[in-house]
């Protein structure tokens, strides 16, 4: 079964939507760029608020793809007590410095997801790389929100072998970039791990205004909930992977 992500900025969209069933609560700030990341005191505050009554994450940043960049945001980001910390890796592949910069975080128990965009194409992505170094799992976003999709920079095939690869080398495969309503019925026939949404969940449809939620309870009901005994195994397989 698929989650569902929502991307929250602030505290008051995070109160908006902890009733709504969403599965991860996604921080990041769309004024400050594709993965724009929150103010740590923020993060620890929706953290505080959430309570564990869901997954979270949050971004560190459109930094760039080099190790002390990377190094610095992801402990940054550790700080403040956040499930997984989402690094965007904004080209082809992950760089040889970068892979072990991330593979000594896995090492202390951070939970890292890759996100790579659409956009770079041809992406090269080692999943079996990626899983040896102990990433949580792999994310595919788009970097140009100029009305592009997901799916119309990438064909169903595509996205089809991005979610294989990932899951045969036991990381957790997302689906995201300017996804609507339209999208959704087509993605779950993938089997993603998850879709991911902001925009779709917004006033107007615009990243950048703020969480309706009416639109995220739209969203919630068209992907069915998660069996709890279903994700409690595909996580211990993913820990012991």
């Amino acid at each position: 079964m698929t989650k569902m992500l929502a991307s929250i900025s602030n505290l008051d969209e995070a109160r908006c939507i902890l009733g709504a069933g969403v599965d991860i609560i996604d921080v990041k700030d769309p004024d400050k760029g594709v993965l724009g990341a929150v103010a740590t005191d923020v993060v620890r505050k929706i953290v505080t608020l959430v309570g564990g009554q869901a997954q979270t994450s949050a971004t560190i940043g459109d930094v760039p793809v080099d190790s002390a960049s990377i190094a610095l945001g992801i402990n940054t980001m550790r700080d403040t007590g956040i499930d997984i910390i989402k690094v965007g890796i904004f080209a082809g592949s992950v760089p040889a410095g970068v892979l072990k910069v991330i593979r000594r975080n896995t090492q202390k128990g951070d939970r890292i997801v890759l996100v790579f965009f659409a956009d770079f194409q041809p992406l090269e992505i080692d999943f079996r790389a990626l899983a040896a170094a102990g990433i949580y799992g792999v994310m595919l976003d788009t970097a140009n929100k100029n009305g592009s999709s997901l799916r119309t920079i990438m064909n169903d095939d595509a996205l089809v072998d991005f979610v294989r690869e990932a899951r045969n080398a036991g990381l957790l495969a997302g689906l995201a970039g300017s996804l609507r309503q339209k999208d959704i019925a087509p993605l779950l026939t993938l089997s993603p791990d998850y879709l991911g949404f902001r925009g779709a969940l917004c006033n107007g449809q615009q990243r950048n205004q703020t969480i309706d939620i009416n639109a995220v309870q739209s969203v919630r009901a068209l992907i069915p909930v998660p069996q709890y005994d279903e994700w409690k195994g595909r996580e211990s397989m993913l820990a012991i992977n």
